[in-house]
C-alpha cells in the first residue's frame, strides 16, 4: 500500500498519524512509540528478504524488550515483498509477535480494504467512503489506444526476437550525446547492481548485459554503503548494505567499468555519492566510469531531508551546485534527479513543475553545455495519462521559459515509469512497461530510463534487463508505426488546458521564492530569474519557508502535517485545504496561509 496511502486511508478513518523520518535510529525509533503510545504501528522493508528479515528480527526483539507488546490493543502490521512476507512466515515470525503482513500486491480494492481491517475502522460507511475515495484516485481516465497498442507490443512474446543493441562510434563511445544521434530510437539506460557481500555478481550481470546489447548506459544500483563510505573498506564491515553493489574501493569501479567493455559498450557511471561529490567525479574519471556517460545530481534530496545522506539541507544545496559546475567544467552532461523525489512524496503538479525551473536555472547558471532532464512517469500510481502529459508538457516549456537570453545548452529528455505503476503479475507487468513507453514516446525523447517489468516484485536480474529492454525497444518502433494516432494526446484540450494552468501558478510560484534572493531586482524578466532561482540561500528559504513543500516530507524542521494533495479523475494531483474540497487552492492561497 505504501506509507503515504496508508496515511491518507488513515485520515480518511478519523485516525491520527505520524511517519518518522528513514533516517531515524532504532533507539529513537521505539522512544518515540513509547512517548506517542500509538495503537497501531506499522513497519516496512522494500529491499532483499534476508536483510529484511535481519532488520525485522532485531527491531521486534526491541520493541519486545520496552513492553510493547504487553499492550493487547496495540497492533502491529509489516509490508513488504512477497519474497519477504514468505521468509517471515517460514520462521514464525508473524504468529510470534502476531504480525499483521501486507505484501505489494497491486489490487488497490483489496489493499485497501487489508489496511482499513488493520486500522479496525467498523462503521460500514466510512469504510465504503474510504474505499470510494482511494479507487477514484486509482482509476483516471485514461487514453484506450495506449492500451490497444500495448497489448500489440508484448502479444505472441514477439518482442523477443529483438536484435540486440549495435557497439556506436568511437566518438560516441566518449560523448552521451553524440551516441543519441546515432541511434534511432531513444538510448536506454537502466539501473542495475546485485544485493550481495561482493562486486562479482554485478560484475557478471553487467557481462551478460552488455554481451546481448541490452543497454546504452549502465547506472550503478550504488549501495548506501558505497554512496556513504567508498574508500574507508572497514566500514562495509560495520554497516550492513540495505540493497545495491557494494563497490569499496577504485579497484572496484574499474573491474565493473571493464565489465562494459563488450557487446554493444555501454557506458557505466555510480550514483553521485552523498558528500564529497567533486573529488569522485575524478575517482570516476580514472576508472573509465563517466567517460561516454552522464551523471545525475540531486538538489535537495540525498541529505538529512530524506535520510540519504550526512549533510545537512543547506550543506547539500550548496555541494551539489557546486558539483554540479564541476562536471560542467569537465564538459560532462548533467542531469538533475530531483524532480522524481518530490513525485516520491506525492507533491502536487504545480511544485513538480517548479522543481524544473529550479535545477534549469541550476544548470543554466553552473555553464551546463548538455543539460538532461529527467521526466519519471505514473508516478505517484494515482497519475494519470491526461496529468502525466500536461505537467511533462508544462515542465519541458518552462526549461525553456527561464532560459537565459544567449544561452545555447543543449537540452534534452530522459522519460521512465514509476516503479509504483507495475504490477506483481509478471505477465501484466510487462503490458504495463510497453504501455508506459508508448506514453513517454508522445514527447520523443532521447534517454529512455528502464525500469524493468519486475521490479515491484523483486531486484532486476541481468535476464529481467534485456528481456525488459526488448519491451521497451519494441514499444519505440511500434509507436513510431502509429505515429499520427499517438502523438495528438498531447494536444487534447484537457491536457492542454491543465498544461497552461500549471504553468501559470508556476510562475507565481517561482516569483516567490525569486524574492527570497538578494538577486531579485523589481521587474526582472522571468528569463532573469534564473540569477535568483539558482541562488542557494534563496532555495534553503523556500524550504524553510515552506513555499516548497510535500506532504511525505518526514523532518520535521521541513514537513508540513497539515499539507493535503490528492488526485482528481484525470490524475492531477493538486493541494487542497480539506478532504471534502472538490476545488484545488490557488498557489496564491496556499502561501499566503503560510507564515513567511
Amino acid at each position: 500500500m505504501g506509507i503515504h496511502k496508508a496515511g491518507k486511508i488513515a485520515r480518511l478513518a478519523g485516525i491520527n498519524y505520524k511517519i518518522l523520518p528513514p533516517a531515524m535510529d532504532d533507539d529513537t525509533k521505539i522512544r518515540t512509540i513509547l512517548d506517542e503510545n500509538p495503537k497501531y504501528v506499522g513497519l516496512s522493508y522494500r529491499l532483499s528478504a534476508d536483510k529484511a528479515i535481519m532488520e525485522l528480527e532485531k527491531f521486534l526483539y526491541k520493541l519486545e524488550h520496552y513492553g510493547l507488546f504487553k499492550d493487547k490493543e496495540r497492533r502491529f502490521c509489516f509490508a513488504g515483498l512477497f519474497p519477504t512476507l514468505k521468509a517471515i512466515k517460514s520462521i514464525g515470525l508473524d504468529a510470534k509477535y502476531n504480525l499483521t503482513l501486507m505484501g505489494s500486491d497491486k489490487d488497490i480494492e483489496k489493499k485497501t480494504i487489508e489496511t482499513i481491517k488493520f486500522l479496525g475502522v467498523d462503521s460500514q460507511e466510512i469504510q465504503n467512503s474510504i474505499l470510494q475515495t482511494i479507487l477514484i484516485e486509482s482509476q483516471p481516465v485514461k487514453f484506450d489506444i495506449l492500451d490497444q497498442i500495448a497489448k500489440r507490443v508484448v502479444e505472441n512474446d514477439n518482442y523477443l526476437t529483438e536484435e540486440a543493441l549495435k557497439k556506436p562510434s568511437d566518438y560516441a563511445l566518449e560523448y552521451f550525446p553524440q551516441r543519441m544521434k546515432e541511434s534511432s530510437i531513444p538510448l536506454i539506460r537502466t539501473h542495475f547492481g546485485i544485493p550481495d557481500e561482493t562486486i562479482i555478481p554485478t560484475i557478471k550481470g553487467i557481462e551478460t548485459i552488455a554481451i546481448n546489447g541490452a543497454v546504452d548506459e549502465v547506472s550503478l544500483g550504488s549501495s548506501d554503503l558505497s554512496q556513504r563510505f567508498f574508500g574507508n573498506e572497514i566500514a562495509f564491515k560495520e554497516h550492513k548494505n540495505d540493497g545495491g553493489v557494494p563497490y569499496k574501493n577504485k579497484e572496484d569501479l574499474k573491474m565493473l567499468y571493464t565489465a562494459t567493455r563488450r557487446g554493444n559498450f555501454p557506458s557505466i557511471k555510480p550514483y553521485a555519492h552523498v558528500y564529497n561529490l567533486k573529488s569522485f567525479v575524478d575517482t570516476c574519471l580514472e576508472t573509465g566510469m563517466l567517460v561516454g556517460a552522464h551523471q545525475a545530481v540531486p538538489l535537495f534530496w540525498f541529505s538529512e531531508l530524506d535520510g540519504r545522506g550526512p549533510l545537512s539541507l543547506e550543506e547539500a544545496i550548496n555541494e551539489h551546485i557546486d558539483t554540479v559546475k564541476y562536471l560542467a567544467g569537465k564538459n560532462i552532461p548533467v542531469e538533475m534527479n530531483d524532480p522524481n523525489q518530490w513525485s516520491s512524496r506525492y507533491v502536487h503538479d504545480t511544485l513538480f513543475v517548479v522543481d524544473y525551473a529550479l535545477i534549469a536555472s541550476v544548470m543554466y547558471n553552473a555553464g551546463v553545455k548538455d543539460m538532461i532532464f529527467q521526466h519519471q512517469f505514473n508516478k505517484p500510481a494515482e497519475t494519470g495519462d491526461y496529468g502525466d502529459l500536461a505537467k511533462m508538457a508544462a515542465a519541458r516549456e518552462i526549461i525553456e521559459m527561464i532560459r537565459p537570453a544567449e544561452n545555447t545548452s543543449n537540452i534534452y529528455m530522459e522519460t521512465r515509469a514509476g516503479i509504483e505503476h507495475f504490477s506483481t503479475d509478471m505477465e501484466v507487468a510487462k503490458y504495463q512497461l510497453a504501455r508506459t513507453t508508448l506514453l513517454q514516446m508522445i514527447f520523443n525523447p532521447d534517454v529512455i530510463h528502464l525500469v524493468s517489468y519486475c521490479e515491484a516484485d523483486h531486484a532486476a536480474t541481468a535476464e529481467d534487463v534485456i528481456e525488459s529492454s526488448k519491451i521497451v525497444r519494441r514499444a519505440a518502433k511500434l509507436y513510431k508505426q502509429n505515429i499520427g494516432d499517438l502523438k495528438v494526446l498531447v494536444n487534447n484540450e484537457i491536457v492542454q488546458s491543465r498544461k497552461r494552468h500549471l504553468l501559470e501558478e508556476a510562475k507565481y510560484v517561482l516569483l516567490e521564492i525569486a524574492k527570497l534572493s538578494p538577486n531579485y531586482a523589481k521587474g526582472m524578466t522571468f528569463r532573469d530569474l534564473f540569477k535568483c532561482l539558482s541562488d542557494s540561500k534563496a532555495l534553503y528559504m523556500a524550504m524553510e519557508t515552506k513555499i516548497l513543500s510535500a506532504p511525505g516530507i518526514t523532518l520535521e524542521q521541513f514537513s508540513n502535517p497539515d499539507m493535503l494533495t490528492k488526485s482528481n479523475k484525470y490524475g492531477f494531483i493538486d493541494c487542497y485545504e480539506n478532504w471534502e474540497d472538490k476545488t484545488p487552492m490557488s498557489e496564491e492561497k496556499r502561501i499566503r496561509k503560510l507564515v513567511l
